[in-house]
């Protein structure tokens, strides 16, 4: 058997002391990894990465700079995840009132990429293998193996 890797965390970062990481894990400066969130083996969180509670992070994911992955969020192995990736969380924002978030979910299906800047909607699903373009903004569901881009993402093919 191989040497076991070891988790490294930059000295910035804050990280729950209920949080799972898995071996070999990167965290960079400036993460934020919230209660109960739980990271798999060998993933890579960059700078300024804000990972909510309960989050569930298979192995092999790479989530870079400022993205934002929301209380509800399952991303499955081998996933990427691009810079400035934000998965909102509230359908109905407003300055007058505070909701309760509770119930949102999103999934990351195994091997799907997602460019850099996109905005995924509360409650999408994102299928296996799928590629959603940069600059897009997710507003339904997309297949597993798809590719879609744009505002609103449309799919432009399917492998």
């Amino acid at each position: 058997m191989g040497k076991k890797e070891r988790l490294k965390i930059h000295p910035t970062a804050i990280v729950a002391k209920t949080a799972k990481i898995g071996d070999g894990t990167v965290i960079w400066a400036f993460v934020q990894v919230m209660d109960n969130a739980k990271i798999g083996k060998n993933c890579v969180l960059g700078n300024g990465v804000y990972i909510d509670r309960n989050v569930k992070i298979g192995d092999n994911v790479k989530i870079h700079n400022k993205a934002c992955v929301y209380d509800g969020t399952v991303i499955e192995d081998n996933v990427f995840i691009g810079p400035h990736v934000i998965f909102t969380n509230d359908k109905y924002p407003t300055h007058k009132t505070t909701r309760n978030l509770k119930g949102i979910t999103w999934k990351v299906g195994k091997g799907a990429s997602i460019g850099a800047g996109t905005i995924v909607l509360p409650d999408v699903n994102i299928g296996p293998k799928a590629v959603v373009g940069a600059g897009s903004v997710v507003t339904k569901d997309v297949p597993a193996g798809a590719v879609v881009y744009g505002n609103p993402a449309a799919v432009v093919t399917e492998r």
